[in-house]
């Protein structure tokens, strides 16, 4: 027996998050697939772009005619203006971005609603009825019940059109209206009232500076005055009449202090010094004598000599005399005569440096006091004058403030006084002989926009919207499996005879058949069990068994012992398919039948296996039942599919659609893995990824998807995909060529 196995290939491949991609993932739809798009469509993509092409021009063509009238206004920003207290505009506007601000403020103004009511409020009677008369219709025949629409918002929205070219001075005024009488004539009093209106604003507005001025530059020199009376009365209290010379002298004084305190810690620490020294050398004589300021003293020295002449002379008298001689006395007492001596300099020595230790710590303490008066006197003075400067600079910004509000003052002043005006008209409106709508060019070219516009979205609108599986993309990208394969519709060929194709060599499917055939090698090794793949679908009609009998017979073809398994036991059909009764079968053989071996079950008459060709057999269903999981569930059945895959090489179990029964996912307990079946725009591509998940939870998870049914390979190729796709298997994108070439070879 052929040892077959599965592969790591039998994983589930992972299914992407996220909403419906009508072109299956990420690829970007290109110029290519919209011309296939529209090409496939363009029959109702066409008639849809003449009926909104006709229509729209209707329309249009239709529409009552309008006519413009155009003034003008300037803006004069370089004219001999003083002062404009109300835009805060200097007259020479050179910034771009100012410019644009201070023209786009007459614009607002003049498309505002107080404007358009100031322009209506100034037309005479007859002719603002005929203004209104251009939306409602003559007033004669106007519903008295109803009131009349709002003449200035129809102004402000229908009417009045209010443009401005950069880096120009010049404001367009536009009014579009069915009465060319009545366009010119609002289209001038827009002119003429924003005109009076800037004149009026401007005349209010520099009357209110000037009184606002006049105030404020009053109360600033009355506060001025107080401040600077307040300042020098801080002057006087503090005595800062002279600060700099003050400041000058307290400075000196710091110097000066500081550097005493200096010298006197200097001389202090020489004097402690010489106190050190002294207290190291106690009471031993020759120590002390080593020190200069005690023994260099010039007292010190004389004693200090006439002891070692003493000592020296007793020792020359210490040779010839003994030592109660009486010269060896006289000198003992001469010795300690000169000792006491010298001890008592010593002593005044130290008491001399004592006393000036203590003379310079107490000129010390007294420098530092008076440095540290000193200092508080200046910080004191600092804190003055600091004080002092910020009332100066108080006083000064107040001073700066008075200047140039009384400057301005003085300019509004006379800017109140001049007429200052910057707003000039330009043109006025003529009246308009011809309308500018409707325009048969503009309409022409909208109507053929809209109608390209139709042709494509249409198609497009219609792909993009329809959620069934079309596309390769669809199934690899989107249910997130790999295509195994794909069949062309065969409509017009028998269903029997599309069941036995491969068996009768029909060339137009054995090649598609191989190639499910090489997929399938390539996701399953061959080992010691058998091959045994489950067959389903989403929905019925999809072409399971079809798809289920023509691979069965291209293994055979290949040599492998295969058997074919109808599992579908609520309506097989496999039997009537090859033309053979539903007798014995599945449920006979689990109902009916007894413990027995291989050999027995294979060859027994209730289970009835058929040989359809020297290397395909059948297991029919062995009738119908409303229970079919409780049939494929028992342990008989298992026992069965275990003495089958002793026998066979391959097993392919024919089962329901998993979308709408659970059989599926009961033979797949005893199944390597399933392969998927999905006929083109039969099922959604929502439907089709839920039942390929309920089979990837069963133990023989989806090894691939057969596509079925396509009416043409280049429409399922997918978006973005036309030129390097690997889906189409050559032969049949090109079938004629294929099979000249093999023709040849026969």
């Amino acid at each position: 027996m052929t040892q077959v196995g599965t592969d790591q290939t039998l994983k589930p491949q992972a299914i992407p998050k996220g909403g419906d991609h009508s072109s299956g993932g990420d690829q970007l739809i290109s110029v290519l697939d919209v011309i296939h798009i529209v090409r496939q469509h363009w029959l109702i993509g066409g008639f849809c772009s003449v009926v909104v092409a006709v229509s729209v021009g209707s329309l249009l063509l239709m529409m009552p005619p309008q006519y413009r009238a155009e003034s003008s206004l300037v803006i004069e920003l370089d004219t001999e203006n003083i002062i404009d207290v109300q835009e805060v505009v200097s007259s020479g506007v050179r910034n771009h971005n100012l410019l644009v601000s201070y023209m786009n403020t007459h614009i607002e103004r003049l498309q505002s609603r107080s404007m358009a009511e100031t322009v209506i409020a100034a037309l005479e009677p007859e002719m603002a009825d005929r203004f209104l008369e251009g939306y409602v219709g003559p007033l004669e025949q106007f519903d008295a019940s109803r009131e009349l629409p709002d003449a200035a918002g129809l102004l402000v929205n229908k009417a009045i059109e209010v443009t401005w070219e950069t880096e120009s001075q010049a404001i367009q005024i536009i009014i579009t209206h069915n009465d060319p009488g009545v366009a010119q004539v609002v289209a001038n009093q827009y002119v003429d009232q924003y005109i009076q209106y800037k004149a009026k604003l401007r005349s209010k507005a520099t009357g209110e500076a000037v009184s606002f001025l006049g105030q404020e530059v009053e109360e600033l020199r009355i506060k001025l005055a107080t401040r600077e009376m307040a300042l020098q009365e801080y002057r006087k209290e503090k005595n800062l009449v002279t600060a700099k010379r003050g400041e000058s002298i307290i400075s000196q004084k710091l110097t000066q202090w500081s550097e005493a305190v200096t010298a006197a810690r200097v001389r202090l620490s020489g004097v402690e010094s010489r106190l050190e020294q002294i207290r190291l050398a106690g009471d031993e004589l020759s120590a002390l004598m080593n020190i200069p300021f005690v023994g260099g003293r010039d007292d010190v020295k004389e004693i200090y000599a006439q002891l070692q002449e003493l000592r020296r002379e007793a020792q020359v008298l210490s040779e010839t005399y003994l030592s109660r001689h009486p010269k060896m006395v006289g000198n003992q007492a001469s010795q300690a005569a000169v000792s006491a001596a010298l001890s008592q300099a010593i002593e005044q020595a130290r008491q001399e440096v004592s006393v000036e230790h203590d003379t310079i710590a107490g000129e010390l303490k007294d420098m530092e006091a008076r440095l540290n008066e000193t200092k508080a006197e200046a910080l004191q003075m600092e804190l003055d004058l600091i004080d002092y400067r910020m009332l100066e600079r108080k006083v000064e910004r107040l001073r700066l403030t008075y200047e140039a509000l009384s400057a301005r003052y003085s300019e509004t002043t006379i800017a109140e006084r001049m007429n200052l005006n910057a707003i000039r008209a330009l043109d006025f409106a003529v009246l308009p002989t011809s309308p500018v709508w409707p325009d048969n060019k503009k309409i022409a070219v909208v109507s053929v926009s809209l109608a390209g516009m139709c042709f494509v979205t249409v198609p497009l609108a219609l792909v993009f919207l329809d959620f069934r599986v079309r596309t390769f993309a669809d199934i690899e990208t989107y249910v997130g499996k790999q295509l195994i394969g794909h069949l062309l519709d065969y409509s017009g060929k028998n269903d029997k005879a599309l069941v036995k194709a491969v068996l009768e060599n029909d060339e137009d499917l054995q090649e598609p058949f191989r190639a499910i055939y090489s997929s399938l090698r390539l996701k399953l090794k061959f080992g010691r069990e058998a091959v045994s793949l489950v067959l389903t679908s989403s929905m019925p009609s999809e072409g399971k068994s079809f798809v289920a009998s023509n691979i069965a017979a291209t293994f055979a073809m290949h040599k492998y012992k295969v058997l074919l398994v109808d599992c579908d036991l609520r309506r097989p059909a496999l039997h009537r398919n090859f033309g053979m009764d539903n007798e014995a079968g599945i449920i006979r053989w689990v109902l009916e039948s007894e413990a027995m071996t291989t050999e027995k079950i294979i060859h027994s008459p209730e289970l009835g296996i058929s040989a359809i060709s020297p290397y395909l057999d059948l297991l029919t269903a062995g009738g119908v039942t409303s229970c079919p999981t409780e049939v494929l569930g028992d342990p008989r059945f298992s026992d069965l599919v275990s003495a089958l895959q002793e026998t066979y090489d391959v097993i392919i179990f024919d089962t329901p659609p998993v979308g709408l029964f659970p059989d599926a996912t009961v033979v797949a307990d005893h199944a390597m893995a399933t392969l998927f079946v999905t006929r083109q725009n039969k099922v959604t591509r929502q439907k089709l990824r839920y039942s390929v998940s309920v089979m990837d939870r069963s133990d023989a998870r989806v090894v691939g998807v057969v596509f079925n049914g396509l009416k043409d390979v280049n429409s399922v190729v997918g978006h973005g995909r036309q030129g390097g796709s690997y889906y189409g298997y050559g032969y049949e994108k090109d079938a004629k060529h294929y099979k000249e070439y093999y023709h040849q070879k026969k």
